[in-house]
């Protein structure tokens, strides 16, 4: 063997390994030489079946984290789900029987760790107030008359709410019946 060609080939040796590790740590965090940022063409670049395509893999990528990802009101909404048919107890806040701000204290505390008080009265002080239309699934509503509000429910979107009813009845889905009602996103 040339020792020219020997020396050649141990100077690049380093590089080489320094190479290697790179790929593999760059691996390891999820990088591949052969995605979507590797075959990326200049902005100013045509575009070509494999810049078309790159951007579909990403943005099926970019879609399943934002599907992985849970909004805050349908974590609420799970654990009100999951108490469907539960029976109504005046003062009960769970894990089998409720009243209504019993259900929704239940909910924020279970789903999002939030400390709601037990009363709705009480509820609508650790709520900012949104419109109708800026209501978002999991924001509680309110209910009430000329005495104040008498009741609470979780907003599930489409004039619909989960709610404990009252006496004799059961946690259920239901929709808003008045007009005489508001909405509240917890802080």
């Amino acid at each position: 063997m040339n020792h020219a060609f020997t020396g050649a080939l141990l100077r690049t040796r380093p590089l080489f390994i320094a190479l290697t590790a790179a790929l593999v740590l760059s691996l390891g965090a999820g990088f591949s030489p052969a995605g979507p940022a590797a075959n990326a063409a200049p902005a100013n670049a045509p575009t070509n079946a494999s810049n078309t395509e790159g951007a579909k893999i990403e943005g099926r990528t970019l879609a399943r984290k934002r599907k992985q990802r849970v909004s805050r009101g349908e974590r609420v909404l799970r654990v009100v789900r999951r108490q469907n048919g539960d029976p109504y107890a005046w003062g009960a806040a769970g894990p089998h029987r409720f009243d209504c701000s019993g259900l929704t204290q239940f909910a924020y505390r279970v789903a999002l760790g939030k400390r709601l008080p037990h009363s709705s009265r009480a509820q609508v002080g650790h709520t900012k107030r949104v419109s109708r239309k800026g209501a978002r699934p999991g924001d509680l509503v309110f209910f009430h008359n000329r005495g104040g509000v008498y009741h609470v429910a979780v907003y599930a979107g489409g004039n619909r709410i989960w709610h404990a009813p009252g006496t004799g009845k059961r946690v259920t889905r239901a929709t808003i019946w008045t007009r005489s009602h508001f909405y509240g996103r917890v802080r």
